[in-house]
C-alpha cells in the first residue's frame, strides 16, 4: 500500500470514528455536555476525511467544500467542548463562525470562479490556525477550572495542532500542490499523518480532562458525605445530651416519691429507677461514641506504674467475672517493666471493655488477661491478650464487629459500640485490636503497643501469676428479721447480687443506711461487698425474705 494522501485519509477517518464511538460511550455513562462535542469533533474530522477520499467520485461540492468545511468545524467543536468543561463563556465562537464562513467562501470561489488547489490549501491552513490561536488564548487565560489546573496536554496538543497547519502555510510554497490534491507528495501526507496523531493526543488529552473532573466530583461527594456524617453524630450528640436532663427528673422526683411510698408502690418506683438508669448508661456510651466521632481521640503519655495499673484492672476483672460465676486467670508473661510511659487511663478504658465483654458472653467458664513484654532498643512492646471460653465470635459471618453499633449478639443490651471505641483508641496508640475466634469455643481479643521505655533491665520484675474462682456461696447469717429491711428492699439486692451490679448495690446501701435498725444489717453487707462476695450478698437478702415468709 502507498503511503499517499489518500491512505492518510483513509486511515485518519478510522481513527476518528473510533476516538468518537469512546467519547460517544463516556457521554452515554456520564451525560456530560463536553463529551459529546467532543464526540461529534472527532466524527465530523472523520467525515471529512472520508469525504476527501471520494475526490472525484462526488461532487466537488461535497469532497472540498463540504469535507474542508467539516474537518475546521471539528476545531470549533473542540473549543466548545473545553469551554464547556472549564464553564466559561463562549467568546471566540462568533469569531469562529465567521472564520468558518469566510472559509467557505473562499472555498467556493477556488473552486467554481478560479480553480486553485494551493489557494485552497492556504484558506484551509489559515482557517485552522487561527481557530487553534483562539483555543490557545483561551486556555492560557482560564487561569484555574473545574477540576483543579488546566490540563497542560490539552495546551500542548493545541500547540501542535497550531504548528502543524502552521506548517502547511509555511511549506506548500517549497513543496506545491498539483491541482488533484489526492496527488499531493509527501510533505502533505506526513501533515496528514501528524494532523491525524495531533487528534489522538486530544483524546487522550480529554480522557484526562474528564479523569480529573470525575475525581474532583468525588471529592466534593465525599467531602459532602463527611459533612453530613458528622452533622448526624453531631445530632446524635445533642440528643444524647438533651436525654439525660428529663431522665435525671425522672429519677429525681421517684427517688422523691420512695420516701412516702408503700410497699407496691415502691416496687415501681424502683423499676423506674433501674429503667432509668439502664437508658443513662446506653446514652452514656452513646455520647462517647459522639464524642470519638467529633474530637481526635487524644491519647497523653504519661509515666505510669504499669504493675499497679495491671493489678488495679485485675481487681475489677474479678467483679466483672463473679457476675456470671467466672474464673479470672492473669497471666504477665515473663518479666515486666514497673515505670512506663503511656496513656494508662485509655489502656485501663481499653482492657475493662475487652474484659466485661468476654465476663458478659462466659458462663460458669475462664477469662484469661495475658500480658508479655519485650525490650526493644529504647521502648518496649508490650503485647496484651484477653480470651475467654465462652459463646465466641461467628466469624464466617463477615461482619465488621468493630464496627459502630455492630453487636455480637442481638439481645446483649448494649449499644454494640464498646469494640468500636476500643479499636479507635487502639488505634491512636499505635497498635490494631484483632480478634482471633471460634463459634461457641470463646474468642481472644489481642493488640500490641510499643512505648518509650528508658528503664534498666534491673527495673524489670518478675510478676506472679495468679487465678481467682468465683467466690462460693457465704454461709447464711443469723440475724434476727426486725434489723433487716423490708421485703421489696431485700428483693431488689437480691436481683442486684445475681447481676452483679456492684455500684447499684452501693447506692442501694446509701439508701438504707439512714436508718439505724438497719446497721447490724448493713455492717453484713459491706464486708460481703468488699470481698466482692455477691453470690453472699444474694443469700444474705433471700434469708431475710425466707425468715419473713416463715
Amino acid at each position: 500500500m502507498n503511503l499517499n494522501l489518500g491512505t492518510a485519509a483513509f486511515f485518519t477517518a478510522l481513527v476518528e470514528f473510533v476516538l468518537a464511538a469512546g467519547m460517544l460511550a463516556l457521554w452515554a455513562k456520564e451525560r456530560s455536555r463536553y463529551l459529546i462535542f467532543w464526540s461529534f469533533g472527532f466524527f465530523v474530522f472523520g467525515i471529512g476525511s472520508w469525504l476527501l477520499i471520494l475526490r472525484g467520485r462526488i461532487p466537488d461540492f461535497f469532497s472540498i467544500l463540504v469535507g474542508n468545511l467539516f474537518t475546521t468545524l471539528s476545531s470549533v467543536l473542540f473549543y466548545i467542548g473545553i469551554c464547556l468543561f472549564f464553564d466559561r463563556r463562549r467568546s471566540w465562537l462568533p469569531w469562529m463562525v465567521g472564520a468558518l464562513s469566510l472559509e467557505m467562501a473562499l472555498l467556493a470561489y477556488y473552486s467554481y470562479v478560479t480553480y486553485d488547489t494551493a489557494a485552497r490549501v492556504y484558506v484551509y491552513g489559515a482557517a485552522q490556525s487561527l481557530i487553534a490561536l483562539m483555543t490557545l488564548q483561551t486556555l492560557f487565560t482560564m487561569g484555574r477550572g473545574r477540576g483543579g489546573n488546566i490540563n497542560l496536554e490539552v495546551i500542548a496538543v493545541a500547540v501542535l495542532a497550531l504548528v502543524a497547519h502552521g506548517a502547511r502555510l509555511v511549506g506548500t510554497p517549497f513543496y506545491p500542490v498539483p491541482q488533484d490534491f489526492l496527488a499531493s507528495g509527501n510533505f502533505q501526507t506526513l501533515l496528514a499523518f501528524g494532523l491525524k496523531l495531533t487528534h489522538i493526543g486530544y483524546a487522550l488529552a480529554f480522557g484526562n480532562m474528564h479523569a480529573s473532573a470525575l475525581h474532583a466530583d468525588l471529592r466534593v461527594a465525599l467531602a459532602d458525605i463527611k459533612a453530613k456524617a458528622r452533622q448526624k453524630v453531631e445530632v446524635l450528640g445533642y440528643i444524647g445530651h438533651d436525654l439525660r436532663a428529663p431522665l435525671a427528673t425522672i429519677s429525681g422526683y421517684s427517688s422523691l416519691l420512695l420516701n412516702n411510698a408503700h410497699e407496691k408502690q415502691r416496687k415501681h418506683l424502683l423499676t423506674i429507677q433501674r429503667s432509668v438508669k439502664y437508658q443513662l448508661n446506653l446514652i452514656d456510651e452513646l455520647l462517647e461514641y459522639a464524642k470519638a466521632e467529633l474530637q481526635p481521640l487524644t491519647v497523653q503519655p504519661v509515666t505510669i506504674d504499669l504493675l499497679l495499673l495491671l493489678d488495679d484492672i485485675s481487681e475489677y476483672a474479678v467483679a466483672l467475672c463473679s457476675q456470671q460465676n467466672n474464673r479470672f486467670r492473669y497471666h504477665p508473661c515473663g518479666r515486666m517493666p514497673r515505670q512506663i510511659s503511656l496513656d494508662g487511663k485509655r489502656l485501663q478504658q481499653v482492657l475493662l471493655n475487652l474484659l466485661s465483654n468476654a465476663a458478659k458472653f462466659t458462663h460458669d467458664g475462664v477469662v484469661t488477661l495475658s500480658v508479655t513484654a519485650e525490650p526493644e532498643e529504647r521502648a518496649c512492646v508490650l503485647s496484651f491478650a484477653v480470651s475467654d471460653t465462652g459463646m465466641g465470635v461467628d466469624m464466617s459471618r463477615n461482619v465488621d464487629i468493630f464496627g459502630a453499633f455492630q453487636q455480637m449478639q442481638a439481645a446483649s443490651g448494649s449499644t454494640g459500640l464498646g469494640l468500636f471505641i476500643a479499636q479507635r483508641i487502639v488505634s491512636a496508640m499505635g497498635g490494631s485490636l484483632s480478634v482471633a475466634s471460634i463459634s461457641g469455643q470463646g474468642a481472644t481479643f489481642s493488640f500490641v503497643l510499643s512505648v518509650p521505655s528508658d528503664v534498666s533491665d534491673a527495673d524489670w520484675s518478675v510478676v506472679a501469676q495468679r487465678e481467682i474462682e468465683p467466690s462460693e456461696p457465704s454461709p447464711k447469717p443469723t440475724m434476727p428479721r426486725n434489723l433487716m429491711p423490708g421485703d421489696r428492699a431485700l428483693d431488689e439486692l437480691a436481683s442486684l447480687a445475681l447481676h452483679g451490679r456492684f455500684t447499684d448495690i452501693e447506692h442501694w446501701i446509701e439508701r438504707h443506711a439512714g436508718e439505724a435498725a438497719n446497721a447490724p444489717f448493713i455492717a453484713v453487707l459491706l464486708d460481703l461487698l468488699e470481698r466482692l462476695d455477691f453470690h453472699g450478698v444474694r443469700a444474705l437478702a433471700l434469708r431475710g425474705r425466707s425468715d419473713s415468709s416463715a
